[in-house]
C-alpha cells in the first residue's frame, strides 16, 4: 500500500495493490513509488475506458450545448466506446490510440463508414478530452492520446471514379430550393464558374451593376484570409447576365437588413458571401448546407462546392464554347478543361453520324 496525496476536499487517498509472492508485492511497491515522483499519481488498473466515455458523456450535460453539438459529441463517444472501450485507461498506449484512429480512416467503424479528415482530427480531440479528463480525475498520470497522429483519410471514391457535374435541372433544383447567401454563393460558382474560394473573397466594390460585371482578383485562404488568386491567370472580369444580377441583387439588401438588425456586433468585411454578422462564409459551413440541400431536393451522392465549379464549366462545354473560351472565361487552361472540369452531362450522345465532322 502507498499513501497518495490528499484528494482536494482533504481526504486521505491510498493505493493498494496485491501481489502471489513476497518479490511481487515489492516490486509492485516499487513501481507505484516511482510513478507516483514521476508524475504526482499513480494509475487505477481497475477502470476501463467505457467507464471514462460515461464519465466524460455525464460532463457534456453540465454546459449548455446546442443539440446538434451533443449529437456530435455522442456519436464519437460512441465510437470510442466501441473501439477502445474494454482496454483498460491505465494500459491505453499511444499505439492503441493510433490504431483506433487508423480502423476509423479505413471505414472499419461500426457502422463501416468511412471518417473524413475534419471528422477524424475532432475524434481525436474527444478521446485527447476524454484522457485529460481521467488525468484530471488522477485515473492516470498522462494523457497518451495527446501523442496520437491523425491518419490520412481513405478517399472517398464514387463509381464514376472523381468529380461531377450536375445537369441543368439538377442545379436549378437546387436554386430554387436554396436562399440568401447559400442561393448566391451556388449562383457564383455553379452558373458563373467562380472557385468556392473566389466566391467566398468577393467584394461589393468588384460587382459592377450598372455594366453587369465582375471582377475576380482575390480567393479566400484557410484561414478566412483574402490572398492573391490561384494564378496570374484568375484574374478576370465575368459578364452576368440578368439572372445573377437579379439575385446579387436581392442578397445586397437582405444583407443591408441583416447589418441593420445586428447593429454593433456586425463586422463589416466589404464581402459578398458573409454570414448574418458580416463575417467571411466558412467553407465548411458552405458546404453542410450544400450537401443538406441535395438531400432535401433528392441529389444523391451529394456534391461538394468545388463541383459546382465543374457544372458550369460541363455547361459552357455543352453549349459549344471552344476550350480557350471557357479557360479564359474560369481562370483556368485549356489542357485542364478537357482533362479535369468537362463532365459529360448526358449518357447519350445526341449527334448523328450526319452531325459529326467528317
Amino acid at each position: 500500500m502507498i499513501e497518495l496525496p490528499r484528494s482536494p476536499d482533504g481526504r486521505r487517498r491510498r493505493k493498494l495493490r496485491r501481489g502471489r509472492t513476497r518479490a511481487e508485492a515489492q516490486r509492485f511497491l516499487r513501481e507505484m513509488r516511482e510513478e507516483l515522483d514521476r508524475h504526482g499519481s499513480v494509475a487505477d488498473g481497475r477502470r476501463t475506458m467505457a467507464d471514462a466515455v460515461a464519465t466524460f458523456d455525464e460532463l457534456l450535460g453540465t454546459k449548455p450545448r446546442a443539440t446538434s453539438t451533443l449529437t456530435s459529441y455522442r456519436w464519437m463517444l460512441d465510437l470510442i466506446n466501441t473501439g477502445l472501450g474494454r482496454r483498460r485507461v491505465c494500459d491505453l498506449t499511444v499505439q492503441d490510440c493510433d490504431e483506433f484512429l487508423k480502423r476509423c480512416a479505413g471505414g472499419l467503424t461500426p457502422t463501416a463508414r468511412t471518417i473524413g479528415p475534419e471528422h477524424l482530427r475532432r475524434l481525436r480531440a474527444t478521446l485527447v478530452a476524454v484522457v485529460r479528463n481521467e488525468l484530471r480525475l488522477g485515473v492516470v498520470s498522462r494523457n497518451v492520446a495527446e501523442l496520437s497522429v491523425v491518419p490520412a483519410a481513405t478517399p472517398r471514391r464514387r463509381s464514376d471514379g472523381g468529380r461531377r457535374s450536375l445537369t441543368r435541372a439538377e442545379l436549378q433544383l437546387l436554386l430554387e430550393a436554396s436562399s440568401g447567401v447559400v442561393e448566391v454563393f451556388i449562383d457564383l460558382t455553379g452558373r458563373n464558374g467562380l472557385r468556392p474560394a473566389e466566391a467566398r473573397a468577393l467584394p461589393w466594390a468588384a460587382v459592377d451593376f450598372s455594366s453587369r460585371v465582375l471582377r475576380v482578383e482575390a480567393q479566400m485562404d484557410e484561414h478566412e484570409q483574402t490572398v492573391a488568386p490561384k494564378t496570374a491567370g484568375s484574374r478576370r472580369t465575368i459578364r452576368l447576365d440578368a439572372e445573377s444580377i437579379r439575385r446579387l441583387g436581392a442578397w445586397k439588401e437582405q444583407q443591408t437588413h441583416a447589418r441593420e438588425a445586428a447593429g454593433s456586433v456586425w463586422v463589416e468585411h466589404g464581402l459578398v458571401v458573409t454570414t448574418g454578422l458580416g463575417t467571411p462564409a466558412n467553407r465548411n459551413n458552405l458546404a453542410r448546407s450544400l450537401r443538406s440541400l441535395c438531400k432535401r431536393v433528392g441529389i444523391d451522392p451529394p456534391i461538394v462546392p468545388y463541383e459546382l465549379r465543374h457544372t458550369a464549366i460541363s455547361h459552357q462545354a455543352d453549349l459549344g464554347r471552344s476550350s480557350w473560351q471557357i479557360a479564359d472565361w474560369c481562370g483556368s487552361s485549356e489542357r485542364l478543361i478537357s482533362d479535369i472540369y468537362r463532365h459529360r452531362l448526358s449518357e447519350v450522345s445526341e449527334l448523328t453520324p450526319a452531325d459529326r465532322p467528317n
